[in-house]
């Protein structure tokens, strides 16, 4: 194993690799949209251990790319709930994907620690979403205030539970698998 400071990047999966070739019609369907250049990440393979599962999270990953949050808002989700999990591999993925969404570096990090980045949607999205994981029980009426005052639609909390769901999937399903990722890794929150 190969260490990054306090990180530790895997070598080997732990769940079996699916062959393409043995994947069902509707699972061969579902993976169409998550290609790159023909090919399927090997992580989507191993996550076809259970085709079910794979299809509900891929029609759930389609719906978010059709609902109320944008790019930069679901980036920023998936970036603390994989810090609050520790998945290196989802952090890598989401850093970059940030990165294409036009999160900045600095705000990344702030994100991933739930500080405010100055931009209230985001910071009220960030700060729900740590809510939600941190603590357990009914969300406070305090943070659904401050969502209305930051224009937050009930569609958008619905979506925002839902982004929260799909990454915590490929969080844990991450963890078993130890999975790594082939971009460069996240780089360290400041100590």
């Amino acid at each position: 194993m190969v260490k990054n400071q306090t990180r530790v990047k895997a070598i080997v999966t732990r769940l079996s690799t699916c062959k393409e070739s043995a994947l069902s019609d509707a699972t061969l369907s579902a993976l169409e949209p998550v290609r790159m250049n023909g090919q399927l990440a090997p992580v989507y393979l191993q996550f076809a251990n259970s085709e079910p599962a794979l299809r509900a999270y891929l029609l759930m990953e389609a719906a978010l790319q059709i609902g109320s949050l944008d790019a930069q808002d679901l980036e920023s989700i998936k970036l603390l709930v994989s810090e609050l999990t520790q998945c290196e591999y989802c952090l890598s993925v989401h850093s970059f994907k940030a990165t294409k969404a036009g999160i900045a570096k600095d705000e990344q990090l702030l994100i991933r620690q739930a500080k405010p980045i100055g931009n209230k949607r985001i910071d009220c999205l960030v700060q729900i979403a740590h809510a939600l994981f941190s603590q357990p029980g009914t969300l406070d009426q305090s943070l659904l205030d401050e969502a209305r005052t930051a224009g937050l639609s009930d569609e958008n909390l619905v979506d925002l539970c839902m982004a929260m769901s799909t990454i915590f999937f490929t969080n844990i399903t991450n963890h078993i698998n130890y999975s790594s990722s082939p971009l460069p890794a996240a780089p360290s929150l400041p100590t």
